[in-house]
């Protein structure tokens, strides 16, 4: 587990370039958890000292995480539980939005992260996470020549590959949303560039294309209506049928084959 990623974003997103990416992801998670209603929300990880939740409806919010700044957890209506993401304190069926900013990327092994987070979340309850775009033009550009150890040592993850994940676990997938492209700081002299870079992508959206920075998912997690099997093979034959219907007999059936071939 690389849980430090988290606490590295903590400083990274405080640079020029990083509060630009910082501020688009916040603008992600701001317009769909809005909408987003229940009892109890469930924070896992932190990565910033701002409040990637203060957007939210839900009254009583939890942050789960291994070390905290102070003056975060003094924030109105946050509680802090100090944990790891790999013993998480939450029972099942407890939490109705769990938030994972970048918490993927700080696992070896995201699946079994999921099945914990599912565990924990209640029927129709929803999970929002944001991530890299591993084929973006920053976070590639960091990752492979920059000398950022924080990058280096990051597990991106596609979103593609946490939509089948999910779609696994039983989630239907409502969003997918990228932040824009930028692959270089907001100097003046690269604004040509920018806005070159930011057309090509609204180009490449249209045949399904995404190369925004951050991406942004909201999925929700499906309750199936249970399903009666084997019912058929205790009822009798003649139950379930209507008025004046006759029900087929295959003694019948047998007996007349037997009389006509005799």
């Amino acid at each position: 587990m690389n849980q430090g990623f988290q606490q590295f974003l903590k400083h990274w997103f405080k640079t020029s370039a990083g509060l630009a990416i910082f501020n688009q992801e916040k603008q992600l998670i701001d317009k769909y958890i809005e909408n987003l209603f229940g009892y109890f929300l469930v924070q896992l990880g932190c990565v910033s000292t701002e409040n990637l939740t203060q957007n939210s409806r839900i009254s009583s919010k939890l942050l789960v995480d291994d070390t905290v700044a102070p003056d975060f957890v003094q924030q109105k209506g946050i509680y802090w539980v100090q944990a790891e993401l790999h013993f998480l304190p939450i029972g099942q069926d407890k939490a109705d939005v769990v938030i994972l900013p970048h918490t993927l990327e700080t696992v070896d092994d995201p699946y079994y992260l999921l099945r914990r987070v599912d565990n924990m979340l209640l029927p129709e309850g929803h999970i929002v996470l944001t991530g890299f775009n591993p084929i973006a033009c920053m976070p590639f550009r960091l990752k492979y020549f920059s000398k950022l150890t924080g990058f280096k040592k990051a597990k991106f993850r596609r979103a593609n590959r946490i939509k089948e994940w999910l779609e696994v676990l039983g989630y239907d997938i409502e969003y997918v949303e990228y932040s824009s492209v930028m692959c270089f700081s907001q100097n003046e002299k690269y604004a040509f560039w920018v806005m070159f870079i930011e057309k090509v992508e609204r180009g490449l959206k249209w045949i399904g294309l995404d190369f925004g920075n951050v991406y942004c998912l909201v999925a929700k997690k499906r309750v199936d209506s249970p399903t009666l099997v084997g019912l058929k093979w205790h009822l009798p034959s003649w139950q379930g049928l209507k008025n004046g219907a006759t029900a087929p007999s295959n003694r019948i059936k047998t007996y007349k084959n037997h009389k006509e071939n005799h």
